[in-house]
């Protein structure tokens, strides 16, 4: 599922980023926001999120958490 439609709070598992803009992969992957990733959503706002990824809070627009996918972490589910 999108990290869009993840459920708030829940730790979420990154399986895969599917943009074909390199330069969004890369700066995704420089805060950590990769395959294997653990994150988990902490809000949502006029379209865009606040994502917990390790120790680090980031924003992100709609269009960009609908292209990542995530599935729930089994280690905390």
């Amino acid at each position: 599922m999108p990290l869009a439609r993840a459920i708030l709070g829940q730790s979420m598992l990154v399986i895969r980023v599917k943009s074909t803009d390199v330069k969004l992969r890369r700066h995704l992957e420089n805060l950590g926001i990769m395959s294997g990733a653990e994150l988990t959503p902490l809000s949502f706002a006029d379209g865009n999120m606040i994502i917990k990824v390790h120790d680090s809070r980031i924003a992100i627009d709609r269009d960009v958490a609908e292209n990542i996918m995530v599935t729930k972490n089994p280690v905390c589910a």
